[in-house]
């Protein structure tokens, strides 16, 4: 059961870290996933400086809920939804015009060609096809989002990976002469 941690605690990492561990490539040693290690790998994920203001700034309130979730881990959830919630954010103000939900403003996105798998760092672009990844994107970010939003007892380290992959949607949105 969640509870409040002790103020004693409250700025020592979540006991649930003590499962994940980095290896040093150079010795071979195992530690811990220290405060800094999670600020690093966060901090690499950057939107677009033609990201609108607005945008960018409920993106790093994202950010910063994953690297708190270093000592509290349920802020993986928090981080995702906030995440999630930025793109819908993002794809509001990219097409003002449409109505609808995020799976539809999502599949709006992709069916214009903004969003394509070659705009995700995870993805190898199939050259037949090329936006078999981004054409999943709508039912699977929605049914994400909607999970959060609607109360989920997943817990899951996936907030790194869904932070990289919300930037890289937000980064397609708004590049450069788009």
């Amino acid at each position: 059961m969640e509870e409040l941690k002790p103020f004693s605690t409250l700025l020592e990492p979540d006991e649930r870290w003590a499962h994940f561990v980095l290896r040093n490539l150079s010795t071979n040693e195992m530690r811990p996933v220290s405060l800094n290690d999670r600020y690093e790998s966060i901090a690499e994920i950057t939107l677009s400086p033609s990201t609108p203001e607005d945008v960018q700034n409920q993106f790093n309130i994202a950010l910063m809920l994953g690297v708190y979730a270093w000592l509290y881990y349920p802020f993986h959830q928090v981080a995702e939804l906030k995440a999630f919630s930025t793109v819908e954010m993002a794809l509001r103000l990219r097409f003002p015009e449409a109505k609808g939900g995020l799976k539809k403003l999502l599949s709006l996105a992709v069916e214009r060609g903004l969003i394509v798998d070659q705009g995700f760092s995870h993805i190898e672009v199939d050259g037949e096809a090329p936006t078999q990844y981004s054409a999943q994107l709508p039912s699977l970010i929605s049914s994400l989002r909607n999970d959060l939003a609607h109360g989920s007892h997943t817990l899951h380290p996936g907030s790194l990976f869904t932070l990289r992959s919300c930037a890289e949607i937000i980064n397609q949105l708004f590049r450069e002469g788009k």
